[in-house]
């Protein structure tokens, strides 16, 4: 999966991040670096001590004998409440009374998608607009977060009219539909530009590529979850196909 990172170095996010992920009980994938260790813990708590401040991570089962004569530095990952995935490095500084001592980190890295990262749509999923009255709709083949592409079909017989669509067209409204098996989902995009548009008379149909010029943030939100959902659900079924 393409990724970009933002990072966070404020003592004041980072603690207002850590904070959430204490009070929540949420679980943390920790790794110990140079190792193949990996195991699911939580925050116990943040304290102060001798002018440092320390994470208390629960010690897994059999972490303490494992980490004699190895690094003592941990990867922690979590999800926020955005959804979007967070990671950060720490030092171990002591486990005491099944305790993991870890130095407060100094940097917070949070995964997003790229723009430009596709997905291949699941079946079903459809873009629908209106161009000069006409109602459309585009099958979706592939999208991300900055546009999609498609074979165009229509509401009406594509055979008995003149298309109103052609490259550099800008579209307003459009709605991104997501079938399941137990629901469907709407985005709304307000305003995108048909960026290529062209007929494959062979197939009988006609290749659209569409840019998303604007999204409303919350719609923005929603679709960054669902292509995370999509890219998940098929690393998982490849996996199982191995």
């Amino acid at each position: 999966m393409e990724l970009e990172f933002d990072e966070f170095t404020s003592n004041t996010k980072i603690y207002a991040l850590l904070e959430l992920v204490k009070n929540g009980k949420s679980l943390i994938r920790m790794k110990l670096l140079g190792t193949e260790y990996e195991e699911q813990t939580i925050v116990e708590d943040i304290r102060n001590k001798e002018n440092a401040s320390y994470l208390i991570i629960e010690c897994p089962k059999g972490f303490t004998d494992l980490i004699a004569g190895s690094s003592r530095q941990i990867q922690c990952e979590f999800a926020g409440s955005d959804k979007l995935s967070y990671m950060f490095n720490a030092d171990i500084a002591q486990i005491y009374k099944n305790n993991i001592w870890a130095l407060f980190p100094n940097l917070i890295r949070r995964k997003q998608l790229r723009r430009n990262f596709r997905v291949n749509a699941p079946p079903g999923t459809q873009m629908v607009f209106k161009k000069c009255g006409v109602s459309l709709v585009n099958q979706v083949i592939n999208l991300s977060l900055g546009g999609s592409f498609g074979a165009l079909i229509s509401l009406q017989n594509l055979a008995d009219m003149v298309l109103p669509l052609c490259t550099g067209d800008n579209l307003t409204d459009i709605e991104v539909i997501f079938r399941s098996e137990r629901s469907k989902q709407r985005v709304s995009i307000r305003k995108a530009r048909i960026v290529r548009f062209e007929e494959n008379k062979e197939a009988g149909s006609h290749a659209c590529a569409i840019h998303f010029v604007d999204m409303d943030k919350v719609e923005e939100k929603a679709l960054t979850e669902l292509i995370y959902v999509i890219q998940r659900e098929y690393l998982q079924k490849r996996t199982c196909d191995l």
